[in-house]
């Protein structure tokens, strides 16, 4: 009788830790449910200087989070969270509820007592400056609170949806995706209040090389520089100096600086050789010093950094400014907008120039007017730091500082160019296009990057780079096209062939191992070590309507393993960039 009494309060005891936490459970997951709407509100509310927005919310947001880690942090939770069942959905709630409680806690106050003092307003010039010391004023409270997002974002990057019920799992995703928004808006608001001042030249005059690229003529930062453009920065005021077409500097007698041994084997002595061909390599730091080398070279000048921007983010940036007009007055006056200036810059001037001096004016012209549009604060702040951000994130912008102390702010940033690095469970790889035709097919070409893991009984598990390249062009449009566009046969290529050249970086993680065609064939390949990192190369030619699939192997070091991604040279035509499953069948045939 009276094992029978123990065993029954046992069964009551459980019974009563059961219903406990999941009551407690309930109304945790409702208290995260309603406050992820909150920190979107604080967000606006900061950006837009209502300070009492923002304080009201932050206390709401404040007080759901605090109620969902109370509920989820007793002695009754923690024991039952190492359960095998119900563990793990405990603790992943408990795990989302203290990350939320840790922001709020740490982070919250620093935002909201920005409201009123800095918001979009604050990097709109005016008077054609940009006032950079409430920017300076605010970097403290700044890195106060990204470095709270960036712990909360860690703790729960660590939480496990592995046998968590269906619900609950999207939730704590739900969670994970927004406190990653609100960790990217904290580090680059953190970033830019350290970065900007000092840029801007708040100590003293600050000069500046700005590479307009061109993608019609593919390198792997994105294209050559078409335009070189030297500006100031004092006191927040940005001022024009002077812009050179990107042709005429070089040819050197070899390469202006000495050119590490990997970028030379890949690329090339002419990486130093033409200020045209400084983005053939991905790291953009040898980019940058080669073309202050270049500058200094021509005209005995030193400046304090290198910045490069493509035509596409020069349409993300006219969507916030609005249409510019280049040669008014002149027959080649033209609107340039965010609907045509890709095809304006990079497509319709081949056909309206001849002389490509004529071609080189307009890009500049083109350049300069953007670039006083946006120096006027003649925008809508908020959908200029918008644009920038869609420019950022797409790669068609790097930034490079002479400064040791910017250019340690700038790591990890997308601006920063280079082989990327691999975020916490992930390889990321870097796979970049050259244009080899000497000419401006590559408006035509079309690219399809597809990563992905396999994994065979005779090898173990494999990372596969397959890229799709695509030549749009059909051969009766390729006649139509000026010698300029289609190279004229130089360099051995036919009219209408697209060549490319096709540089994949591997992740440290990782060792290169073959290349296959899409008929399982090999694929001869040149292979080189980039300090730690495996890189293959291949070059293909492309005629009109014709495309081409190589599928890269590489193989992880062991115990290296994460989720495969790769970065992608930003081009005209969207890049289809996703990941795929394959089969040792279609690989390794």
């Amino acid at each position: 009788m009276l094992v029978g009494w123990l065993v029954f309060a046992v069964l009551l005891v459980l019974v009563a830790a059961l219903a406990w936490v999941g009551v407690r459970g309930v109304l945790a997951a409702d208290q995260l449910r309603r406050a992820l709407p909150i920190a979107s509100s604080i967000q606006t509310a900061v950006l837009s200087g209502d300070s009492g927005t923002a304080a009201t919310e932050a206390a709401e947001l404040r007080t759901r989070a605090d109620k969902a880690h109370a509920l989820t942090s007793d002695p009754v939770w923690a024991v039952m969270a190492k359960t095998p069942w119900l563990g793990p959905n405990l603790r992943a709630l408990g795990g989302v509820s203290a990350s939320a409680a840790s922001v709020t806690d740490n982070g919250l106050d620093a935002i909201t007592s920005l409201a009123g003092k800095i918001g979009a307003d604050s990097f709109k010039p005016k008077n054609g400056a940009l006032d950079v010391a409430p920017l300076a004023s605010a970097a403290p409270a700044l890195a106060k609170a990204n470095a709270a997002a960036q712990a909360a974002e860690k703790t729960a990057a660590g939480v496990s949806t592995h046998g968590v019920i269906g619900p609950l799992a999207s939730a704590v995703t739900q969670y994970k995706d927004k406190i990653g928004e609100v960790s990217t808006f904290t580090d680059a608001a953190s970033r830019a209040a350290a970065l900007l001042p000092g840029m801007l030249g708040q100590s003293g005059p600050r000069s500046y090389l700005v590479l307009v690229l061109n993608n019609a003529e593919l390198r792997s930062l994105g294209g050559i520089p078409g335009s070189v453009v030297h500006v100031t920065a004092d006191q927040g005021k940005i001022s024009l100096d002077s812009q050179y077409s990107g042709a005429s500097f070089g040819p050197y007698d070899g390469p202006i600086t000495k050119l590490a041994d990997p970028t030379n084997q890949l690329f090339g002595e002419i990486t130093g050789e033409y200020m045209q061909d400084v983005t053939l390599t991905p790291r953009f730091d040898q980019s940058a010093q080669l073309a202050t080398a270049m500058w200094q070279q021509r005209f005995g000048q030193t400046v304090d950094g290198v910045i490069t921007l493509d035509p596409v983010a020069l349409k993300y940036i006219l969507k916030a400014t609005g249409p510019v007009t280049v040669g008014a007055g002149t027959p080649a006056q033209t609107e340039l907008t965010s609907q045509n200036v890709v095809k304006s810059l990079l497509s319709d001037v081949y056909a309206r120039f001849s002389v490509p001096a004529d071609q080189d004016a307009f890009f500049d012209a083109a350049s300069a007017a953007i670039f006083q549009k946006l120096a006027s604060g003649d925008f809508e702040p908020q959908a200029m730091l918008g644009a920038f951000a869609q420019i950022g994130s797409e790669h068609r912008m790097n930034v490079w500082s002479s400064d040791a102390a910017q250019r340690k702010i700038l790591a990890g940033t997308t601006l920063v160019g280079g082989p990327p690095n691999s975020a916490p469970g992930e390889q990321r790889f870097g796979v970049y296009l050259a244009d080899g035709t000497g000419s401006k097919m590559d408006y035509y070409l079309h690219t399809q990057v597809q990563t992905g893991r396999l994994t065979c009984s005779k090898v173990g598990a494999l990372y596969v780079v397959q890229v799709k390249l695509t030549n749009g062009l059909t051969a009766a449009d390729a006649q139509k096209l000026p010698e300029y566009v289609t190279g004229g046969g130089a360099y051995g290529v036919a009219i209408g062939t697209i060549r490319t050249q096709v540089t994949t970086y591997g992740s440290p993680d990782v060792e290169f191992g073959s290349a296959f065609d899409s008929k399982g064939a090999a694929e001869p390949v040149k292979f080189v070590k980039d300090g730690d990192r495996s890189v293959a190369q291949y070059v293909v030619d492309l005629k009109p309507g014709q495309s081409s699939t190589v599928r890269l192997v590489f193989n992880p070091k062991k115990g290296k393993s994460g989720k495969i991604a790769a970065d992608v040279t930003p081009q005209i035509n969207p890049v289809s960039n996703s990941t795929g499953r394959f089969t040792c069948e279609t690989v390794l045939k």
